[in-house]
Protein backbone atom coordinates (compact mmCIF):
# COMPACT_ATOMS: atom_id res chain seq x y z
CA UNK A 1 0.00 0.00 0.00
CA UNK A 2 1.26 3.48 -0.89
CA UNK A 3 1.40 5.49 2.09
CA UNK A 4 0.93 8.48 0.18
CA UNK A 5 -2.56 7.66 -0.48
CA UNK A 6 -3.25 7.73 3.08
CA UNK A 7 -1.86 11.14 3.80
CA UNK A 8 -3.75 12.67 0.56
CA UNK A 9 -7.17 10.96 2.37
CA UNK A 10 -6.86 12.37 5.29
CA UNK A 11 -5.54 15.70 4.16
CA UNK A 12 -9.07 15.48 1.90
CA UNK A 13 -11.28 14.94 5.05
CA UNK A 14 -9.44 17.69 7.27
CA UNK A 15 -10.10 20.28 3.97
CA UNK A 16 -13.17 18.96 3.16
CA UNK A 17 -11.92 20.58 -0.26
CA UNK A 18 -9.90 19.18 -3.15
CA UNK A 19 -8.46 22.16 -4.12
CA UNK A 20 -7.15 23.41 -1.04
CA UNK A 21 -5.42 19.91 -0.48
CA UNK A 22 -4.02 19.96 -3.85
CA UNK A 23 -2.55 23.35 -3.13
CA UNK A 24 -0.88 22.61 0.05
CA UNK A 25 0.15 19.17 -1.08
CA UNK A 26 2.14 20.60 -3.57
CA UNK A 27 0.08 18.50 -6.49
CA UNK A 28 -2.76 18.78 -9.57
CA UNK A 29 -6.77 18.60 -8.52
CA UNK A 30 -6.79 15.55 -11.01
CA UNK A 31 -4.13 13.50 -9.09
CA UNK A 32 -5.90 14.03 -5.46
CA UNK A 33 -9.05 12.60 -7.07
CA UNK A 34 -7.11 9.97 -8.86
CA UNK A 35 -5.26 8.78 -5.75
CA UNK A 36 -9.13 8.99 -3.85
CA UNK A 37 -10.34 6.80 -6.40
CA UNK A 38 -7.49 4.29 -6.53
CA UNK A 39 -8.38 3.79 -2.65
CA UNK A 40 -11.69 3.42 -3.46
CA UNK A 41 -11.07 0.88 -5.95
CA UNK A 42 -8.96 -0.77 -3.62
CA UNK A 43 -11.28 -1.37 -0.82
CA UNK A 44 -14.68 -1.70 -3.24
CA UNK A 45 -16.54 1.47 -1.16
CA UNK A 46 -17.67 4.78 -1.47
CA UNK A 47 -15.16 7.23 0.72
CA UNK A 48 -16.46 10.21 0.36
CA UNK A 49 -19.78 11.93 -0.73
CA UNK A 50 -20.59 15.90 -1.47
CA UNK A 51 -22.79 18.13 0.65
CA UNK A 52 -23.36 21.75 -0.85
CA UNK A 53 -19.38 22.45 -1.64
CA UNK A 54 -17.91 20.22 1.51
CA UNK A 55 -16.87 16.56 1.28
CA UNK A 56 -18.43 14.63 3.22
CA UNK A 57 -17.08 11.07 4.60
CA UNK A 58 -19.21 8.23 4.35
CA UNK A 59 -19.17 5.44 7.00
CA UNK A 60 -16.46 3.85 5.68
CA UNK A 61 -14.37 6.67 4.77
CA UNK A 62 -14.46 7.81 8.06
CA UNK A 63 -13.92 3.98 9.66
CA UNK A 64 -10.01 4.52 6.69
CA UNK A 65 -10.09 7.96 8.04
CA UNK A 66 -9.20 6.86 11.71
CA UNK A 67 -7.01 3.85 10.87
CA UNK A 68 -5.45 6.15 7.95
CA UNK A 69 -4.47 8.59 11.06
CA UNK A 70 -3.37 6.18 13.31
CA UNK A 71 -1.20 4.31 10.30
CA UNK A 72 0.49 7.85 9.91
CA UNK A 73 0.95 8.15 13.29
CA UNK A 74 2.50 4.78 13.99
CA UNK A 75 4.77 5.29 11.14
CA UNK A 76 5.96 8.60 12.43
CA UNK A 77 6.85 6.68 16.08
CA UNK A 78 8.54 4.31 14.30
CA UNK A 79 11.25 6.52 12.30
CA UNK A 80 11.26 8.73 15.47
CA UNK A 81 12.50 5.29 17.48
CA UNK A 82 14.39 4.02 14.36
CA UNK A 83 16.25 7.86 14.24
CA UNK A 84 16.90 7.73 17.29
CA UNK A 85 18.70 4.79 17.87
CA UNK A 86 20.52 5.62 14.78
CA UNK A 87 24.29 6.05 15.09
CA UNK A 88 24.77 7.75 12.00
CA UNK A 89 21.16 9.70 12.64
CA UNK A 90 19.80 9.38 9.48
CA UNK A 91 16.60 10.88 9.11
CA UNK A 92 14.73 14.02 7.24
CA UNK A 93 14.72 17.26 8.26
CA UNK A 94 11.34 19.46 6.41
CA UNK A 95 12.34 23.48 7.00
CA UNK A 96 10.01 26.41 5.33
CA UNK A 97 10.90 29.57 5.56
CA UNK A 98 9.95 33.11 4.12
CA UNK A 99 11.63 34.91 1.63
CA UNK A 100 14.30 36.98 3.52
CA UNK A 101 15.42 33.94 6.24
CA UNK A 102 15.11 31.30 3.23
CA UNK A 103 17.21 32.74 0.78
CA UNK A 104 19.70 35.29 3.14
CA UNK A 105 20.52 33.82 6.31
CA UNK A 106 19.66 29.30 6.46
CA UNK A 107 21.76 28.38 4.06
CA UNK A 108 25.20 28.61 6.04
CA UNK A 109 23.29 27.54 8.42
CA UNK A 110 21.71 24.53 6.87
CA UNK A 111 25.39 23.55 5.90
CA UNK A 112 26.68 23.79 9.18
CA UNK A 113 24.04 21.57 10.08
CA UNK A 114 24.96 19.11 6.86
CA UNK A 115 28.39 19.14 8.16
CA UNK A 116 27.41 17.98 11.77
CA UNK A 117 24.59 15.37 10.31
CA UNK A 118 25.76 14.64 6.57
CA UNK A 119 23.39 11.42 6.73
CA UNK A 120 20.18 13.58 7.54
CA UNK A 121 17.79 14.52 3.89
CA UNK A 122 17.12 18.15 3.79
CA UNK A 123 14.51 19.70 2.23
CA UNK A 124 13.78 23.24 2.54
CA UNK A 125 10.67 25.50 1.17
CA UNK A 126 10.96 29.32 0.99
CA UNK A 127 6.84 30.50 0.77
CA UNK A 128 5.18 33.59 2.43
CA UNK A 129 5.23 33.74 6.06
CA UNK A 130 0.99 32.70 6.22
CA UNK A 131 2.10 30.09 4.25
CA UNK A 132 4.41 28.40 6.12
CA UNK A 133 2.73 28.76 9.36
CA UNK A 134 -0.19 27.04 7.55
CA UNK A 135 2.44 24.09 6.84
CA UNK A 136 3.75 23.87 10.32
CA UNK A 137 0.72 24.04 12.18
CA UNK A 138 -0.94 20.79 9.67
CA UNK A 139 2.95 19.28 10.74
CA UNK A 140 4.02 19.14 6.62
CA UNK A 141 7.00 20.70 8.41
CA UNK A 142 9.40 20.21 11.14
CA UNK A 143 10.79 23.88 11.42
CA UNK A 144 9.72 27.24 10.04
CA UNK A 145 11.21 30.34 10.03
CA UNK A 146 9.45 33.62 9.31
CA UNK A 147 9.46 37.45 9.26
CA UNK A 148 6.21 37.62 11.46
CA UNK A 149 4.34 35.82 14.21
CA UNK A 150 0.95 34.88 13.70
CA UNK A 151 -1.01 33.58 16.96
CA UNK A 152 -1.98 29.96 16.01
CA UNK A 153 -2.81 27.46 18.71
CA UNK A 154 -0.95 24.32 16.67
CA UNK A 155 2.05 26.08 16.92
CA UNK A 156 5.12 26.80 18.87
CA UNK A 157 8.16 29.31 18.58
CA UNK A 158 10.40 32.01 19.35
CA UNK A 159 11.78 35.37 18.55
CA UNK A 160 15.22 34.40 16.93
CA UNK A 161 16.85 37.12 15.01
CA UNK A 162 16.50 41.20 15.01
CA UNK A 163 15.86 42.94 11.50
CA UNK A 164 16.32 46.45 10.82
CA UNK A 165 14.01 47.79 8.26
CA UNK A 166 15.52 50.37 5.63
CA UNK A 167 14.83 52.65 2.21
CA UNK A 168 16.29 51.55 -0.79
CA UNK A 169 16.77 53.15 -3.63
CA UNK A 170 18.45 53.87 -7.04
CA UNK A 171 21.86 54.86 -7.03
CA UNK A 172 20.82 58.20 -8.47
CA UNK A 173 17.91 58.81 -6.94
CA UNK A 174 17.42 62.25 -5.04
CA UNK A 175 17.74 60.51 -1.67
CA UNK A 176 20.92 58.54 -2.46
CA UNK A 177 23.37 60.82 -0.79
CA UNK A 178 21.51 60.70 2.83
CA UNK A 179 22.47 58.06 5.53
CA UNK A 180 18.94 58.41 7.16
CA UNK A 181 15.70 59.50 6.08
CA UNK A 182 12.21 60.27 7.48
CA UNK A 183 9.40 57.94 6.20
CA UNK A 184 6.99 60.83 5.87
CA UNK A 185 9.66 62.86 3.31
CA UNK A 186 8.64 59.45 1.17
CA UNK A 187 5.28 59.95 1.00
CA UNK A 188 5.37 61.19 -2.19
CA UNK A 189 7.54 58.34 -4.02
CA UNK A 190 6.17 55.86 -5.96
CA UNK A 191 6.62 52.39 -4.06
CA UNK A 192 7.55 48.95 -4.83
CA UNK A 193 5.79 46.21 -2.03
CA UNK A 194 5.85 42.49 -1.30
CA UNK A 195 2.41 40.81 -2.00
CA UNK A 196 0.10 40.00 0.17
CA UNK A 197 1.01 37.45 3.22
CA UNK A 198 4.48 38.40 3.21
CA UNK A 199 6.20 38.96 6.76
CA UNK A 200 7.93 41.92 4.84
CA UNK A 201 5.05 43.80 4.10
CA UNK A 202 3.47 43.20 7.36
CA UNK A 203 5.96 44.36 9.70
CA UNK A 204 6.18 47.47 6.97
CA UNK A 205 2.25 48.14 7.54
CA UNK A 206 2.94 47.84 10.85
CA UNK A 207 5.69 50.01 10.80
CA UNK A 208 3.69 52.68 8.77
CA UNK A 209 0.87 52.72 11.03
CA UNK A 210 2.73 53.35 13.89
CA UNK A 211 3.75 56.33 12.13
CA UNK A 212 0.48 57.50 11.41
CA UNK A 213 0.96 56.48 7.59
CA UNK A 214 -2.23 54.56 6.19
CA UNK A 215 -1.21 52.16 3.33
CA UNK A 216 -3.85 53.75 1.05
CA UNK A 217 -1.63 57.04 1.38
CA UNK A 218 1.08 55.27 -0.64
CA UNK A 219 1.81 55.29 -4.49
CA UNK A 220 2.13 51.71 -4.98
CA UNK A 221 2.94 51.49 -8.49
CA UNK A 222 4.17 47.51 -7.88
CA UNK A 223 3.59 44.62 -5.64
CA UNK A 224 6.46 42.05 -6.42
CA UNK A 225 6.00 38.18 -5.45
CA UNK A 226 9.92 37.86 -4.03
CA UNK A 227 12.64 40.36 -2.09
CA UNK A 228 14.37 39.71 -5.27
CA UNK A 229 11.99 41.11 -7.53
CA UNK A 230 11.44 44.06 -5.36
CA UNK A 231 14.90 45.03 -5.92
CA UNK A 232 15.03 44.18 -9.66
CA UNK A 233 12.44 47.07 -9.57
CA UNK A 234 14.01 49.55 -7.65
CA UNK A 235 16.87 49.20 -9.87
CA UNK A 236 15.41 49.52 -12.81
CA UNK A 237 14.23 53.49 -11.17
CA UNK A 238 9.89 51.91 -10.94
CA UNK A 239 10.07 53.35 -7.31
CA UNK A 240 11.15 52.77 -4.10
CA UNK A 241 11.04 50.04 -1.28
CA UNK A 242 11.53 49.35 2.52
CA UNK A 243 12.93 45.84 2.95
CA UNK A 244 15.18 43.79 4.66
CA UNK A 245 18.35 44.77 6.04
CA UNK A 246 19.64 41.38 5.10
CA UNK A 247 18.36 41.55 1.72
CA UNK A 248 20.32 44.27 1.13
CA UNK A 249 23.34 43.23 2.60
CA UNK A 250 24.41 40.66 -0.10
CA UNK A 251 22.87 43.06 -2.56
CA UNK A 252 23.91 46.30 -2.24
CA UNK A 253 27.42 45.94 -4.02
CA UNK A 254 26.13 43.67 -6.57
CA UNK A 255 23.22 46.15 -8.14
CA UNK A 256 23.16 49.90 -8.35
CA UNK A 257 21.17 50.48 -5.29
CA UNK A 258 21.80 52.10 -1.98
CA UNK A 259 20.09 51.58 1.14
CA UNK A 260 18.82 54.24 3.98
CA UNK A 261 18.07 54.22 7.49
CA UNK A 262 14.93 55.46 8.70
CA UNK A 263 15.34 57.84 11.42
CA UNK A 264 12.31 56.73 13.29
CA UNK A 265 13.02 54.07 16.34
CA UNK A 266 10.05 51.52 15.09
CA UNK A 267 11.69 50.50 11.72
CA UNK A 268 12.76 47.12 13.32
CA UNK A 269 11.22 43.57 13.57
CA UNK A 270 12.28 40.12 14.84
CA UNK A 271 12.24 37.19 12.19
CA UNK A 272 10.97 33.89 14.14
CA UNK A 273 11.62 30.28 14.80
CA UNK A 274 8.38 28.12 14.34
CA UNK A 275 7.08 24.61 14.58
CA UNK A 276 4.66 21.58 15.61
CA UNK A 277 2.92 22.13 19.34
CA UNK A 278 4.17 19.15 20.04
CA UNK A 279 5.47 16.96 23.23
CA UNK A 280 7.89 15.13 21.44
CA UNK A 281 9.96 15.53 18.55
CA UNK A 282 12.47 13.59 16.52
CA UNK A 283 15.95 13.91 16.90
CA UNK A 284 17.05 15.31 14.02
CA UNK A 285 14.69 18.47 14.48
CA UNK A 286 16.31 18.71 17.66
CA UNK A 287 19.64 18.85 16.79
CA UNK A 288 18.76 21.41 13.88
CA UNK A 289 16.86 23.69 16.30
CA UNK A 290 19.96 23.63 18.81
CA UNK A 291 22.33 24.70 15.83
CA UNK A 292 19.77 27.72 15.22
CA UNK A 293 19.87 29.07 19.07
CA UNK A 294 23.46 29.44 18.66
CA UNK A 295 23.00 31.68 16.20
CA UNK A 296 22.32 35.38 17.01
Amino acid sequence: MNLNLFKTFVKVVETQNLSRTADELGLSQPAVTKQIQALEDIYGVLLLERSGRRLKTTEAGETLYQCARDIIKALEKTEKAMEDVSESRKGALYIGASTIPGQYILPPIIKQFKDRFPNVTISMDIADTDKIFNRVADRELDVGVVGAWINNRKVDGFAWLEDELVVVVPQDHRLATKDYVNVKDLLSEKWIVREKGSGTRRAIEDFLTTQGVKREELNVCLEAGSTEAVLAAVESGMGISIISHWAIKRSENQRSLTSIKLTESGARRFLYVIYPRQKTRRKTVINFLDIIKTIA
